[in-house]
């Protein structure tokens, strides 16, 4: 416990409280000089002691009464012991009262501080972003959930630097006038597009506070719901578009099989072959129907491991051996030691090398190299989110085949559009690899480049965030 210090007393103070006490008896002194019954010098000799006396007396009860005032007056964090207030019983008692009072005070204060670290501790724990809105449409109070959605601290800024929907900020200004609970759904543009329901409810508080909360705003993703939906509906229409032409083959075949060539042995054999070249197309197409719907289903989630690129791409290209080596083709690859860990998920990693190296070797003119390089450049291409263009890892894909026409190259990673439809379905492809490429990359918050020239070959380059970890 600290030592007590004494107030100081103004001598103004005891002076005026000594002079109000000894009025009385100077104004009986007076009356008795006036009678004739006291002497004036004796008399003023008699007040004068009383003063002095008097003053001797009130001191130290003014010095009391000043610490239990200083007392009452510190701040409730303040460790201060009760003052002693040895001269005047009065004080010894307000002093009582006073730690009575602090006591109670101070464990309410504590319970407050609790209940509000509680609160705290729950809003930063519910996954959703939450912001707590006061009366001028300023932030108060916001969720790591909502920082990590808007990419920064939102705390004290106004809602409209935060926030730019006009939907949000016209149901937020409803709200405020009417005091009325609304539900909207919104979409967040960039580089994967994210769907949200928002629901505006008025909170309970003090209206006269302008910095009090008045408006609770909840964004709740329901990215995942909207791509089921949509991801249903894209693969009934896409199924049933690709599906049909080999589809209609195989019939065509069986019925063939069945009537004039039931007989044909050789007929049998060819059209057998056809059947199963078609249908295992139908089988890849499928698959990566599959695959893309997924990986589109995900995609407003990124991945958070670390991933080792180097071993990713070797092993990749390791696997591609058999192929290139039927094409005639050699994998080249240019990867430094102290190529970083990205963020990453592995197995769509190896996907995204895994067709962009297989699709080098397939259309690459024979005895030519595919080269993969990586490299760290110091800044990403503006696809990429502001967040991860910083010191970004590029791995480029490089193939010496008849390259691709300008005109083509926006469009190549839309589902199902190929340069050359014959030639590249009779290669085994679906059209839809570029796609599941691009997606997987949004995804991994990085961006796909394409540089090509006729007759000189093509370049497909990957940016990715490294990880930034200890």
């Amino acid at each position: 416990m600290p030592e007590q210090r004494r107030s100081s007393v103004p001598l103004g103070r005891v002076l005026g409280l000594t002079l109000l006490l000894t009025a009385p008896a100077a104004a009986a002194l007076i009356a008795l000089i006036l009678l004739g019954e006291v002497a004036m010098i004796p008399a003023v000799a008699a007040g004068l002691a009383v003063v002095i006396l008097t003053g001797a007396v009130v001191r130290p009860i003014v010095a009391d009464l000043l610490d239990v005032a200083a007392y009452l007056r510190a701040d409730l964090g303040e460790d201060r012991p009760p003052p002693e207030a040895r001269f005047s019983e009065a004080a010894r008692d307000v002093a009582s009262a006073g730690t009575f009072l602090r006591q109670r005070a101070m464990a309410r204060v504590a319970a407050a501080d609790a209940r509000a670290a509680a609160h705290a501790a729950l809003l930063d724990c519910l996954p959703g972003p939450l912001l707590l809105i006061d009366r001028v449409r300023q932030v108060v109070r916001s969720n790591p959930a909502a920082e990590l959605l808007l990419g920064r601290a939102v705390e004290n800024r106004p809602l409209a630097s935060v926030l730019r929907d006009p939907q949000i900020l016209a149901a937020v200004d409803a709200a405020l006038d009417s005091g009325k609970r609304s539900e909207l759904q919104i979409v967040f543009t960039g580089p994967v597009e994210r769907n949200f329901e928002v629901l505006v409810e008025p909170v309970a508080g003090n209206a006269a506070a302008a910095d009090e909360p008045r408006l609770l705003v909840q964004l709740h993703d329901i990215t995942a719901l909207v791509r089921a939906e949509q991801m249903r509906a894209d693969f009934v229409a896409n199924a049933s578009h690709e599906l049909r032409t080999p589809l209609t083959s195989v019939l065509g075949f069986i019925e063939t099989l069945r009537g004039p060539a039931r007989d044909d042995q050789e007929a049998h054999d060819r059209f057998l072959g056809i059947m199963f070249q078609q249908s295992t197309r139908m089988k890849r197409l499928i698959e990566d129907l599959l695959s893309l719907s997924r990986i589109e289903l995900r995609e407003h989630t990124p991945p958070t491991a670390r991933v080792d690129l180097r071993r990713i791409v070797t092993s990749v290209a390791e696997g591609l051996q058999i192929q290139a080596g039927d094409k005639g083709v050699e994998v080249v690859l240019d990867i430094p030691a102290s190529t970083p860990l990205v963020i990453a998920d592995a197995d769509e990693l190896t996907q995204v090398f895994q067709n962009l190296m297989s699709n080098a070797i397939k259309y690459g003119r024979h005895g030519t190299p595919v080269t993969v390089s990586v490299e760290r450049v110091p800044r990403g291409p503006a696809a990429m989110p502001h967040a991860t263009r910083v010191d970004a890892v590029a791995v480029h894909v490089r193939d010496s085949g008849e390259g691709i026409a300008k005109e083509h190259l926006p469009r190549l990673t839309e589902r199902f559009y190929r340069v050359d439809t014959a030639r590249s379905r009779e290669m085994g492809g679906t059209g839809l690899g570029l796609a599941i490429v691009k997606h997987i990359v949004n995804r991994h918050r990085g961006a796909l480049t394409i540089d090509s020239t006729v007759g000189q070959g093509s370049t497909f380059t990957v940016f990715l965030p490294p990880w930034r970890g200890e």
